[in-house]
């Protein structure tokens, strides 16, 4: 897992909901649907929804793109 500070409050920290482990119960959460013409050619939707958190504390998450299993040394 990969933990973000997100104490400095300046700005939001976004995360993918499937990423997201826990969160700091102080942070300010919201969700926040966004559209990227992009993603229209090939598989997406077009449509991304993310967690929006604001305050001070930190969020952890875990990206699904790990990749432990390649890292590993080999005999």
């Amino acid at each position: 897992p990969i933990v973000v500070d997100c104490g400095r409050g300046e700005d939001e920290t976004y995360v993918d909901p499937d990423a997201l482990v826990a969160w700091s119960t102080n942070l300010k959460v919201k969700g926040k649907r966004s559209f990227k013409a992009g993603a229209l050619i090939g598989r997406g939707s077009g449509e991304a929804y993310q967690m929006a958190f604001s305050g001070e504390g930190i969020v952890v998450v875990q990206p699904s793109e790990d990749s432990t299993d390649r890292l590993r040394v080999r005999n």
